[in-house]
């Protein structure tokens, strides 16, 4: 061997293990994990966030925060909200085909 390690050996004594050649590589997950990963968490946070302000509101109105009124006008202001989330999150878990739902 060579008295430093900065110089070079007549003979070096180099015969690594077998398993110090193979790559290791990184698993990447499969790309529709990802999509189905991320629809299933912003389905999750639509969802969750509607029924935190629908919770809200029916609190608000049983300690009469807010009047009977009030809350008929708020959750009217908030439909077309309820009917986005609920079209999105149609739109994350809805069926691609519809081989299997015509019974062939």
């Amino acid at each position: 061997m060579a008295e430093s390690e900065f110089e070079e050996d007549a003979k070096p004594q180099f015969n690594p293990a077998p398993s110090a050649w193979r790559i290791r590589s990184r698993r990447v997950p499969p790309h529709w994990l990802h999509i189905a990963d991320t629809q299933r968490l912003l389905g999750l946070i639509i969802v969750v966030s509607t029924l935190l302000l629908y919770g809200y509101l029916v609190v608000a109105v049983v300690v009469k925060w807010i009047d009977d009124e009030s809350f008929v006008r708020t959750v009217a202001a908030l439909a077309p909200l309820q009917a986005l989330a609920a079209a999105t999150v149609g739109f994350f878990f809805g069926r691609r085909d519809n081989t299997q739902a015509s019974g062939s």
